[in-house]
């Protein structure tokens, strides 16, 4: 009787259990939602060819951090990551409960057998993950300003941080130099990763080679804490 009470109880703390991750699942979903809506309400602002939504802040490893709360935000990939990174791409964020700092490895990136590490743009604890991205990979491509989220993060030091970030006239500044020094490392190559009229191509790892990419990669997004 008692081992038929104590399996009756592990069934129901399992169904529990089950119960509340898919609340929590829906409730990130929710968030995403809520988190595309209030980018894309926004007029959008493109910057050498780069979309550049003026309420984000910007690391120089290309992340972006969105505050929505008093020590919360969202963490995920901007324009010109994601173009550089391609859609054939497999993105690993840190899992929930990590602490991550700022401008260290955080997000492991894999292509054609070859791998990097993306920097945080912030410290903190990650407390949610988007496990949408395993299933909807082209998410993070197609939206990455909303539901191609990468993280969700908690800090007590937002506020001191978040300064360390680029905004505003610094952010465009910055995505207009990337730009030229974006062209000038391909000055000698076919220029097949340009589009008519000189337009970054939304999928620049396609016109890539593996070391090529790689090299891009180590170049543009991993940048060293001390160039923040």
């Amino acid at each position: 009787m008692v081992v038929l009470l104590v399996a009756i109880m592990f069934i129901a703390f399992i169904a529990v259990d089950a119960s509340l991750e898919r609340r929590h699942r829906k409730l990130l979903a929710a968030e995403g939602e809520a988190l595309h809506e209030g980018i894309k309400d926004t007029p959008p602002l493109w910057v050498a060819g780069f979309e550049l939504p003026p309420m984000l802040r910007f690391h120089q490893g290309h992340a972006w951090v969105h505050q929505v709360g008093p020590d919360t935000a969202y963490v995920g990939l901007d324009d010109f990551a994601r173009r550089l990174l391609g859609r054939e791409v497999k993105v690993a964020a840190p899992p929930v409960g990590a602490y991550v700092r700022q401008g260290q490895a955080a997000v492991a990136v894999r292509r054609d057998g070859q791998q990097a590490r993306l920097l945080a743009p912030i410290s903190g604890e990650v407390v949610a993950v988007n496990k949408r991205l395993k299933g909807q990979p082209d998410l993070l491509s197609e939206d990455g300003y909303g539901r191609g989220w990468l993280f969700k993060i908690r800090s007590a030091h937002l506020f001191e941080e978040l300064p360390n970030l680029l905004a505003g006239s610094l952010a465009r500044r910055w995505t207009e130099d990337v730009r030229e020094r974006f062209q000038h490392r391909l000055m000698l190559a076919t220029g097949s990763v340009f589009q008519d009229g000189g337009v970054l191509a939304s999928d620049l790892a396609e016109h890539l080679g593996k070391q090529e990419w790689k090299s891009l990669v180590d170049e543009f997004l991993l940048q060293d804490a001390d160039r923040q």
